[in-house]
């Protein structure tokens, strides 16, 4: 077949198909896909598969806290975090003495905030303790993250 041979029948079926197509129909179809692609990607369903596939990566511990707090982690001896009521600051075993301890607001106006991780989110506080220790709360949560306007805020 030669070169203008595939041209004119091209063109014919170019023709053909356009004459058959209905532009409104189609522009309307396709700014429903398009609505709807955006759609999934703003509302993270399309991340679903990577997020379940890190939850089982063998590399990630998801109870290692995701926070940056500015000392260890509060401990009155029996580990990371024993000082915590959650993610409230409470004492903390400085000089081998336990002491109180409460929320450091150095940093954070708020003195808490969240950190993403595999599989939900952790809820981090500073804490600073009598006699001038640091030290830092976190507590994991599987729910999804709270909305800054306000308390009890959902997501839809």
């Amino acid at each position: 077949m030669d070169r203008t041979a595939l041209d004119h029948t091209t063109r014919l079926f170019s023709e053909g198909l356009a004459r058959a197509l209905n532009r409104r129909t189609f522009l309307k179809r396709a700014g429903q896909a398009t609505f709807g692609v955006v759609a999934t990607l703003a509302a993270g369903h399309s991340l679903a598969e990577r997020a379940e596939a890190m939850a089982k990566s063998p590399n990630v511990d998801p109870l290692v806290p995701n926070c940056a707090p500015p000392g260890p982690y509060c401990n009155t001896g029996g580990g990371n975090l024993s000082g915590c009521h959650g993610a409230h600051c409470f004492q903390h075993l400085s000089s081998n003495v336990v002491v109180q301890c409460q929320v450091y607001y150095a940093f954070y106006p708020g003195g808490c905030w969240t950190a993403s991780g595999t599989g939900g989110f952790w809820t981090c506080c500073d804490c600073q303790c009598n006699g001038g220790a640091t030290c830092g709360c976190a507590q994991f949560s599987g729910t999804p993250s709270p909305l800054p306007d306000g308390p009890g805020a959902t997501r839809d």
